[in-house]
């Protein structure tokens, strides 16, 4: 009588590894899209906290400040800054903007590791519709991606 073996063959194991495989091959491409939408989450929050910072700086200046720093900047027009700590990656733009429309303003975000080009940068704009960052960006103080 033949005593029982205990154990995988080879064969088995070599199947369990190629299965392992396939299974992480399909998963790759779900990761990668849940990392961008997760980016894109960070661009939107980031503009979010800009926005608050923004109207603390109005209320305190009766003012936007034209940028961002790592630490505020008092001034008039063109020479204030904004603290707003950006999530990392994340590259901001921001515009005082006078007009017509009265005082307003508009920022960009975008970071390069987004590589999906209809959600590459988001934008929000406070005051007229003209000062908007793109067609995309409609209404004030709300973001939109494009």
């Amino acid at each position: 009588m033949r005593a029982h073996r205990r154990g995988f063959t080879i064969i088995e194991l070599l199947v369990v590894v190629a299965i392992m495989g396939l299974l992480a091959t399909l998963a790759l491409p779900k990761l990668a899209a849940t990392r961008q939408r997760a980016t894109v989450a960070t661009m939107i929050s980031d503009l979010k906290n800009l926005l608050t910072a923004q109207e603390a700086y109005f209320v305190a200046y009766r003012d936007y400040a034209d940028g961002i720093a790592t630490t505020e900047v008092a001034g008039p027009g063109a020479a204030g800054r904004v603290v707003s700590r950006l999530s990392p990656g994340n590259q901001a733009v921001v515009e005082r903007k006078n007009g017509s429309g009265g005082v307003g303003w508009s920022a960009t975000v975008t970071n390069p590791s987004v590589t999906d080009p209809t959600r590459d940068t988001c934008g929000i704009f406070v005051g007229d519709v003209s000062y908007s960052p793109n067609a995309a960006v409609i209404t004030p103080g709300t973001v939109a991606c494009y």
